[in-house]
């Protein structure tokens, strides 16, 4: 789509081959694991129990055991049998032999003793957390003391093999059960319920999981860890929540919604939660989250305090949402092989958006869930990352698994078949759907009979062009108002093109319905598949304003050329959240553009103003005033900023009337202007339950140099917070401060390893560490505190500890002082053979060089 180059000009994407399917010579009934864990070497050891059918007679099958040891198969009567084992990580490569030929359909359960010996590493290129495949192991360390002894599964797509034999594969479902012994003091946690536990003499506990509904192989899933058990339910639904012991209370903060999240997927699909209980287990060094059958691994920052958490429900709700809709998309509904994976991804992604509509309001599913599914789909899409939603033509089952295509795009798609046929129709295709193939294997025909049965029409045109093809419409809109017809002619062109340096199957034109809003009124109009439609609407006037594509529905580019006034209009006046938010995108960068006279500016300027005093929902308004702090103090402005009047008057008045984001947004705004008639107003906001008010209030008090700050702030390291919120807020505090006195604060804190902090996606905002030493850097002091973080870090290195070798990696960046280099050198020496880690070691010292120039 939207190519205009020749073949001879660009490079052919060729078609990928078609992802080979696997032969099932055997069904696989049944998995019962016996599992213990060898700490020291991160590895588990035990049996696996494996009942099978053969499908037609055979006297032998084959398995996936990637780079395991195997040293013995036996019958389930005790009997030896052969084997052969290649090693490895490739499909079948343990092939077992019998003394007799097995008839299809006949029982046979081999018994297989193993121990693994894949490690799932830490990625020095996310050191937030990634998944990985197979078990990661973690305990404490020299760096960091706190990190808790525990272990975690990652099976899908393909990686079940690399902790116990199976045929790792997505077509068949199967019962399984995991018996897991683990030291005095831990807790294993698997799919199903526990059955029992069991002290042992030796001091260990074996837990006995079992699962009797069929799930997939890919499902199967395994904790342990030194967790409490926070109970809820949902009528007859019993819920758990694994977490850690000293975070009890903020465990029964951060799952305040779950049950009413069971209760809204239960009553919109129909289907009452399909299993007897469901588990959450919050585990460190994991990005985000993980559906498993039954049971859900989840990243631990998801735990907080009862103010933090409130702040951040529109993240963590979809976090905790998606990973549960998965139980109904994936777990009771199962995607019959990879190519049909968005059945799974893009429908627990867009239940996660479904409930944050119910629970956080549309305006918030409209400027929260969508804008990050559009954005993200066309950087990938700009960026060459191009395919059909489904497809079996792909190398590596991760792309249909992880990709964006598999959830934002799906997710994007999914919104648009239910504006296409409307609330009521949607709802009953989702109830038929799970109605009709509840605890069965699916592909998208499956769905798209359910729909088109909802729909009382045959729909299998929209899942031509928006699934089984790939790109989307890119509109140039004009209009044109007749004053003699009192006509407004809209000209909508279709400009794409089907691009020829890609091979997958492309739509033409695009076709369907979509609304128009017109003076905040809301037309339904459809577009043809053809280049131009010419849209006629009768009215009185020229139209202040025309919003094509009201709510943004549509997977879409477009132009639509429009004045000042236009625009201004659409900011102020239109019904549509995503409308005014893209028109206040559109105002900023006319005010940026020279060309733009003052009075235009200030015209921006007051309707920005307007936006953020009027009664709009929260997010509208948060975006409007960052968007007018670009304009007239720039996040990355180092000088004081001289405000007018009336926008210092706006933000006092959202001082005092808003919380949270906007009011800590209105903060920082204006700790812009470094006035110290403000320090007691920043001073008064220490103590706020909100630590982002806290956070823009400490910050905006360093900048004000008031003789009153470096106490307030050297205090509000005091204050108690989730995971040194307050010492983080008061370091950045100190470090615009600037004073001396501060060296001995954030020396201390960067000595001290035992405080609570986050591992989230962006370590130099969260944590604590970090700023330490960006706060030293800015006091001229790094030369006494390298040597500190320099230790630490050959300890890593002894230890092998890579996420550890690279936290101080950044700890030293931020000191920036010259001596780092050598742990440079250190590192790309040791790791000159392991590519991933070499080549983070080389980005990292190319931003450590970029620090030292400075």
């Amino acid at each position: 789509m939207m190519a205009n180059s020749t073949n001879s000009q660009q490079e052919i994407n060729k078609l990928p081959k078609l992802y080979p399917g696997r032969e099932m010579k055997i069904s696989t009934k049944h998995i019962a694991l016996d599992l213990k864990f060898d700490w020291q070497k991160k590895q588990a050891y035990g049996s696996a129990s494996i009942t099978v059918q053969p499908v037609t007679a055979l006297d032998n099958f084959t398995l996936d055991a990637a780079l395991m040891t195997v040293n013995s198969i036996r019958l389930s009567t005790g009997e030896a049998v052969k084997f052969d084992y290649s090693g490895g990580e490739s499909n079948d490569n343990l092939k077992i032999y019998f003394n007799r030929v097995y008839e299809a359909g006949e029982d046979l359960t081999v018994v297989v003793d193993y121990r693994t010996n894949w490690i799932n590493k830490t990625d020095p290129n996310n050191l937030w957390g990634s998944n990985g495949k197979g078990l990661r192991f973690s305990e404490p360390t020299s760096n960091d003391p706190l990190r808790p002894r525990e272990i975690w599964s990652m099976s899908e797509p393909e990686a079940a093999r690399y902790w116990f034999p199976c045929i790792d594969a997505p077509n068949y479902l199967r019962t399984g059960e995991v018996k897991a012994t683990v030291d005095k003091g831990l807790i294993a946690v698997s799919n199903g319920i526990l059955v029992e536990s069991v002290n042992n003499s030796d001091g260990t506990k074996t837990f006995h999981w079992k699962m009797d509904a069929p799930f997939p192989n890919y499902y199967t899933s395994i904790e342990v860890g030194d967790f409490i058990d926070i109970e809820q339910s949902y009528e007859d639904v019993k819920l758990h929540n694994y977490g850690y012991p000293d975070e009890r209370a903020d465990i029964e903060a951060s799952v305040v919604r779950l049950p009413d999240m069971v209760r809204f997927f239960s009553e919109y699909t129909g289907v009452k939660y399909p299993f007897t209980s469901y588990s959450q287990v919050f585990v460190q060094e994991l990005p985000g989250g993980i559906e498993n059958s039954t049971v859900s691994t989840i990243t631990e920052n998801m735990i907080d305090d009862f103010g933090t958490h409130a702040d951040f429900f529109y993240l963590w709700d979809g976090q905790e949402a998606h990973v549960l809709a998965g139980q109904w998309f994936g777990s009771h509904i199962v995607p019959s092989d990879w190519s049909h994976s968005w059945l799974n991804e893009s429908f627990a992604r867009y239940f996660d958006g479904l409930y944050s509509e119910y629970k956080n309001g549309h305006d918030e599913f409209l400027l929260w869930n969508r804008p990050f599914e559009i954005s993200t789909y066309l950087a990938d899409w700009n960026s060459g990352i191009r395919r059909p939603i489904v497809t079996q033509n792909f190398e590596d089952p991760d792309v249909m698994t992880r990709d964006n295509y598999s959830f934002v795009r799906g997710s994007m798609v999914l919104h648009m078949l239910r504006k296409q046929l409307g609330d009521e129709k949607f709802q009953a295709a989702i109830r038929n759907y799970l109605r009709e193939f509840g605890g069965k294997m699916v592909t998208t025909a499956d769905f798209q009979k359910a729909v088109n049965e909802a729909a009382g029409e045959s729909m299998d045109w929209f899942f031509d062009q928006w699934v089984y093809k790939m790109g989307h419409p890119v509109f140039e809109v004009t209009q044109k108002f007749d004053e003699d017809e009192s006509r407004l002619i809209l000209n909508v062109k279709q400009t794409q093109k089907p691009d020829p340096a890609y091979e997958y199957p492309q739509a033409e034109y695009f076709k369907g319905k979509m609304e128009i809003e017109i003076d905040g009124k809301v037309k339904t109009i459809n577009i043809e598949p053809k280049e131009t439609n010419i849209l006629t609407f009768e009215m009185p006037a020229q139209p202040k304003y025309i919003n094509f594509d009201y709510e943004g529905t549509w997977i879409k580019e477009f132009t639509f050329t429009k004045s000042l006034n236009e625009v201004l209009s659409q900011a102020v006046e239109s019904k549509d959240v995503v409308c005014r938010s893209r028109a206040i995108s559109e105002l900023v960068k006319i005010a940026g553009d020279e060309k733009t006279t003052d009075k235009d500016k200030e015209k921006i300027y007051s309707a920005l103003r307007k936006i953020c005093l009027s009664d709009s929902y929260w997010r509208m308004k948060f975006n409007a005033l960052n968007q007018l702090q670009s304009l007239i103090a720039p996040f990355w402005e180092t000088a004081a900023i001289d405000l007018d009047k009336p926008t210092r008057e706006m933000l006092l008045k959202l001082i005092k009337n808003e919380k949270s984001w906007l009011q800590a947004a209105a903060i920082r705004f204006l700790g812009m202007t470094r006035y110290p008639q403000y320090a007691d107003l920043y001073i008064s906001f220490l103590n706020d339950q909100s630590d982002r008010v806290v956070g823009s209030a400490a910050a905006a008090l360093g900048k004000t140099k008031s003789p009153k700050a470096f106490d307030a702030l050297a205090n509000l390291v005091k204050r108690p917070s989730m995971k040194s919120q307050s010492l983080m807020s008061a370091l950045n505090g100190l470090k615009e401060l600037g004073d001396p006195r501060a060296y001995d604060i954030a020396y201390n804190s960067l000595a001290d390893l035992k405080l609570r902090r986050w591992r989230l996606p962006t370590p130099p905002v969260w944590d604590y560490r970090i700023i330490a030493a960006q706060t030293i850097s800015s006091l001229g002091k790094s030369e006494s505190a390298y040597p500190l973080v320099f230790e630490r870090f050959k300890a890593s290195m002894n230890e092998n500890d890579v996420q550890g070798v690279f936290n101080n990696i950044l700890l030293i960046i931020a000191l920036a002082d010259p001596r780092g280099q050598e742990a440079f050198d250190m590192l790309k020496a040791k790791y000159k053979d392991d590519p991933a880690i070499y080549d983070a070691a080389l980005q990292h010292e190319t931003s450590f060089k970029g620090v030292i120039k400075q």
